[in-house]
């Protein structure tokens, strides 16, 4: 392996660190945050929590340099962080700095469906900001509290992988898989399934429809709420891009609500509703709008289609 500490980007790089325990992580962090002060970059942390209160402390006047960030908030639903980088790259390249920033989005306590959506935007990280502004990013990956197959997961998302002890390209970075994770299906329900069809006239009947649904199954206003606007803009959505009609199904498990829409459209960009649209853009909107409310939004397509499932958390 080589040194972890590299210098400024010249390119976008994009690294997995792998770390056992606290002292790992702070090994692995503490050098890599200090090198971009020392360079003047600007240096944004997006971890969980305890992680930000262990690296502020061990960072002490050096702290109030950084932009520190709760994953929690900003990547409760992981379709939301492409955008945010997208965004602080920009105003950050714009005021002739480059950016260095560390995000931890897979982290332990996650749900298994939380945890696929982090391995599909690790690898569309790669798919937005190759050949771009140079800038680096550093994820963090638990080796002790994570599954395996998401420590697995992360030498296929990133071209470069290390530890403390030093960084190396990873021998198994895949970044072809993404189309295949795009267009796969979703796992199926395993919960009795409530269905209904949409055309042209039926967007207001579905709204209405998905808000009563989540309303008998005990979810709170605001969250009604959230649901009945995404339905309308998923519903609309199919009637103009998606051949005029949709299927619509909603079902519970122990731990959510999930509503799902789907039509007979193709979309052939996986990074959809991941960053903010231009003003002169033609749709692409409403998936955006969606991915900022909603807890968990997972979007497929395919020659079969176009899927998107929402997730709301009990």
């Amino acid at each position: 392996m080589t040194a972890t500490l590299t210098g400024p980007a010249e390119a976008f790089d994009h690294e997995a660190l792998f770390y056992r325990d606290e002292e790992d992580f702070l090994a692995g962090l503490l050098p890599f945050v200090r090198e971009g002060l020392e360079f003047d970059e600007a240096v944004v942390v997006v971890e969980p929590r305890a992680r930000l209160d262990l690296l502020r402390d061990a960072l002490g006047d050096d702290a109030s340099a950084v932009d520190l960030r709760d994953m929690a908030e900003v990547g409760r639903n992981p379709g939301r962080i492409i955008g945010v980088w997208d965004r602080l790259l920009g105003e950050h390249t714009a005021a002739g700095r480059r950016l260095r920033g560390v995000g931890e989005p897979a982290f332990a306590g996650r749900r298994e469906s939380e945890y696929f959506e982090c391995r599909l935007h690790e690898l569309l990280l790669n798919h937005a900001f190759d050949g771009g502004a140079p800038w680096r990013l550093l994820c963090p990956y638990d080796e002790t509290r994570l599954p395996r197959a998401v420590v697995r997961a992360a030498l296929h998302n990133h071209p470069t992988a290390g530890t403390s002890a030093g960084r190396r390209p990873s021998p198994d970075y895949a970044p072809g898989e993404v189309a295949e994770l795009f267009a796969a299906p979703l796992p199926a329900p395993g919960e009795a399934v409530l269905r209904g069809t949409y055309g042209p006239a039926d967007v207001p009947a579905t709204r209405r429809t998905v808000a009563q649904y989540a309303r008998r199954i005990g979810l709170p206003e605001d969250k009604v709420e959230v649901l009945e606007l995404a339905a309308s803009e998923l519903a609309t959505n199919s009637v103009q891009h998606g051949g005029g009609s949709g299927t619509v199904a909603m079902w519970t498990t122990p731990s959510a609500a999930i509503v799902e829409f789907h039509d007979a459209g193709r979309l052939t960009e996986p990074l959809t509703g991941r960053l903010m649209p231009a003003l002169d853009q033609e749709g692409g909107r409403g998936i955006f709008l969606v991915n900022q409310l909603c807890d968990l939004v997972q979007l497929r397509s395919s020659d079969e289609g176009t899927t998107i499932r929402i997730t709301t958390w009990l």
